[in-house]
């Protein structure tokens, strides 16, 4: 007779199964995986946008002023805004969630708020009446019609940083909240509005389809954040109103961290300039490694880092060092694991799938073997550079942002010394070991600077 139902190990193995996902999801940050799948859908969606460019544009002139019309405005918005956020809001809004006044988080979130679209109106009027002058700084060799037409849609994507400076403050709550899919889901949706543009209007206004784009993106993007606040307690509009206190707080926390912000792109301006003076090729070698590298970072190092932020800033302000540690040593341990071992799958596979995903035409055997080479060397880098993300938030989360800042200004430093040093022997592949050492070195730094502000007293 045949048995009816499932055999007798099925329920066993399910029950086994079900046990070992519960372990996994133990040392995972709650909502590291989501933050992960949303942010690797917004590298679908830019790869994608970059597709429908390619085929609508080519690489012309067109696009050329399109590409450019972004810096400037993206450069002050990190500047002036995002890099001012990303230390010092979360842990001064929760703690003054947890004190008896919670009403002032509120007050002092709607006046950053204020503070940040009113410093980007301030700047966007000024480069629109200066929008021409730009060009001398942002794209000298830009004349004639191509100079116009970046300075037209310069002026179009002025907008932008206007929606996003409210956009981003926005998201910082929703981070705090931990509503991480609608912390996660605007970038996809900025994208989304960038291809709808193309796709939409680039037959009738050219160009200038992909700009309506931008500005439609923007518009979703801060629609988002709205959506995922209705259930907030959290009322959304401007105002003044915050405690004195606070707001010198938010001011001394955020100055040292705009100071560090330009590191990374001072590395890699360091890396195109040695880059330069060797082979042919070489800049773009190193920047197609470096973007390949950066993927498991992003996914891991820097989901994992935000996801937990929000409960390691809620740790300090309640004075739970033991819960704050617990936390810390299980993601350290959880990135550090997951990230070495994406670092062994990259240097094994990563002339693969350079030669899947770029080679062809004139990128040819050659210069998939060099880029495999540095992709390989810049693998080293991977756990430690993730690492740093975490640490340096586990900093920010209690309060403090200037150990943060010697660290990585120190780590710069190392970066450049080992590199020019392992040059002459080397190669390019110096660029990608110099980054891995400075990396290392920064993680070192980071966690003494850690360990101060751990032995530091604490809220009681």
């Amino acid at each position: 007779m045949p048995r009816d139902g499932p055999p007798p190990h099925y329920d066993a193995g399910r029950m086994v199964c079900g046990r070992l996902a519960r372990a996994v999801l133990a040392f995972l940050p709650k909502g590291g995986v989501l933050l992960s799948a949303l942010l690797f859908g917004s590298y679908g969606m830019g790869l994608l946008r970059d597709r429908i460019f390619a085929r609508t544009f080519g690489a012309g002139s067109e696009l050329d002023a399109y590409n450019a019309a972004f810096v400037l405005p993206e450069l002050l918005l990190d500047v002036l805004v995002e890099a001012g956020l990303a230390a010092p809001f979360i842990p001064i809004f929760l703690r003054l969630r947890s004190s008896e006044h919670a009403d002032e988080a509120d007050h002092f979130a709607r006046a950053i708020l204020t503070a940040g679209v009113a410093v980007m109106g301030t700047a966007a009027v000024l480069m629109f009446v200066f929008a021409d002058a730009t060009t001398s700084v942002i794209a000298p060799g830009f004349s004639g019609e191509q100079r116009q037409l970046y300075t037209s849609l310069f002026r179009v994507m002025l907008v932008t940083p206007i929606l996003f400076a409210a956009s981003l403050t926005l998201g910082q709550v929703l981070l705090a909240e931990q509503r991480f899919f609608w912390y996660g889901l605007p970038p996809l949706l900025y994208n989304g509005g960038i291809i709808v543009g193309t796709l939409a209007f680039s037959g009738t206004f050219g160009i200038f389809g992909p700009a309506i784009g931008a500005v439609l993106g923007a518009v979703l993007h801060l629609g988002s954040r709205f959506i995922g606040l209705r259930r907030s307690s959290f009322r959304i509009g401007f105002g003044w109103s915050a405690p004195a206190d606070s707001l010198r707080e938010f001011a001394r926390l955020m100055l040292p961290k705009m100071v560090s912000h330009p590191v990374e792109p001072m590395t890699f301006l360091f890396f195109t300039n040695v880059a330069s003076g060797l082979a042919a090729g070489s800049v773009t070698v190193v920047s197609y490694a470096r973007n390949f590298q950066s993927v498991p970072v992003s996914l891991i190092g820097v989901a994992f880092a935000l996801a937990v932020f929000p409960p390691l800033a809620t740790a300090h302000a309640r004075g739970d060092r033991s819960g704050f540690l617990r936390l810390l040593r299980r993601n350290l341990a959880t990135i550090t694991l997951v990230t070495a071992a994406a670092a062994v799958v990259v240097a094994l596979v990563g002339e693969v799938a350079v030669r899947l995903l770029l080679g062809g035409g004139a990128f040819d055997a050659e210069d998939v073997r060099r880029t495999g080479a540095v992709l390989a060397a810049f693998a080293i880098s991977i756990p430690f550079e993730s690492v740093t993300h975490l640490l340096s938030r586990a900093i920010y989360a209690t309060e403090h942002t200037l150990l943060q800042v010697l660290a990585s200004l120190t780590g710069l430093a190392v970066t450049i010394g080992a590199t020019l040093a392992m040059l002459p022997q080397a190669g390019i592949v110096a660029i990608p070991l110099g980054f891995g050492i400075g990396q290392a070195a920064k993680v070192v730094l980071l966690g003494l600077a850690l360990a101060l502000r751990i032995r530091a007293p604490w809220p009681s």
